[in-house]
């Protein structure tokens, strides 16, 4: 019998992975149920430099709570949501940065295409991050500039910018 979650879980979870340090104990979780959370998480400091591609080098960065809804009954109309509470990260400033060259590389390449290759690749193009209560502490010396954002959120749109579910089929 086909299952869907023998799919879906382990690509979320290498997403996730990718950004966060995951205990071994993190891989056991089910998605099937619709939703996990996952507390007192580090971030990888590096995979946000190359995100981030500001003079800025990350000294710690800590998730304290993720969230992760999956409807498996509707994934090809609703998004995968993905709620970050409470990130704090501390970064210093670098006054000499070095130019890195952006890679991007290319998640899914290892499955076979058909069926199964359009519902991740529907999947991915329509995931919602939700992140509340971002904070940002800048460290120079014995100065710390501290910035706090309620609220951010990145969504798939439509042609009028509009929240939609979106078929890049």
């Amino acid at each position: 019998m086909f299952k869907l979650e023998s799919y879906i879980t382990p690509l979320l979870m290498g997403y996730l992975d990718k950004y966060v340090k995951l205990r071994q104990e993190d891989f056991q979780l089910s998605l099937w149920g619709g939703d996990a959370v996952l507390n007192n998480l580090d971030l990888r400091l590096d995979e946000l430099e190359k995100i981030v591609q500001l003079p800025v080098m990350f000294q710690s960065g800590h998730i304290h709570e993720l969230r992760l809804h999956v409807p498996w009954t509707k994934l090809g109309s609703e998004p995968v949501v993905i709620t970050i509470n409470t990130v704090e990260c501390i970064v210093k400033v670098l006054v000499c940065i070095k130019q890195k060259t952006r890679r991007r590389t290319q998640a899914t390449e290892d499955l076979p295409p058909g069926y199964l290759q359009s519902i991740v690749n529907r999947i991915v193009n329509n995931v919602t991050f939700i992140m509340n209560n971002l904070i940002l502490k800048f460290v120079e010396d014995d100065i710390v500039l501290s910035v706090n954002i309620k609220s951010a959120e990145c969504y798939s749109v439509d042609k009028e910018w509009n929240r939609a579910f979106v078929d890049l089929t």
